[in-house]
């Protein structure tokens, strides 16, 4: 889980006049972005399985530009800093980024830790997807995937209900 504490130091270790630059898979962010929004959030939520959970996120929102220069390091430090002066809780909550090239379909994306390349600092946004989060815990666990959803006994194996790589096309029926 990256946050904006540890993004924070993580660019510290880069020399602060490097431009820094955010790529997506569709290629760089233009020169001349802009830091719209830090933004932090407690949200709530229930899963198909009906267990409730509460979790703290921070999102980056970047507004694509139209200069000629890369924003620095240092300046972006500096913009983090202050923010995180004014509203500590956005220091250590789950980070996501807020992005769409030419300012157009805004998504949420995962970002990377910082690579220093020659002299640019580059951050990559991955896509981020829905998930069966009973599937996603029960894959995990040692002989955990018998059981995907409800204590019904749903298997993950016989069932494509939660399945995390094809939906079941009849899925009102699924999980909750």
């Amino acid at each position: 889980m990256k946050t904006l504490s540890g993004l924070l130091h993580d660019l510290q270790l880069q020399d602060p006049s490097h431009p820094l630059i955010f790529e997506t898979q569709e290629g760089e962010i233009s020169p001349g972005y802009h830091v719209t929004e830090l933004r932090h959030s407690t949200s709530k939520g229930i899963d198909c399985s009906g267990n409730k959970e509460a979790w703290q996120e921070a999102k980056l929102q970047l507004l694509d530009g139209r200069g000629e220069t890369h924003m620095s390091v240092g300046k972006f430090n500096g913009i983090v800093s202050k923010s995180l002066s004014a509203m500590p809780e956005l220091a250590h909550a789950s980070l996501k980024v807020e992005f769409g090239h030419d300012n157009t379909d805004l998504r949420l994306m995962s970002l990377s830790s910082p690579e220093c390349r020659g002299s640019r600092v580059l951050i990559r946004l991955g896509n981020t997807r829905a998930v069966c989060k009973p599937a996603e815990k029960f894959g995990r666990q040692e002989g955990g995937a018998d059981q995907c959803c409800d204590s019904k006994g749903t298997s993950a194996k016989t069932s494509s209900c939660c399945s995390t790589t094809k939906p079941r096309e009849d899925a009102s029926s699924c999980c909750a």
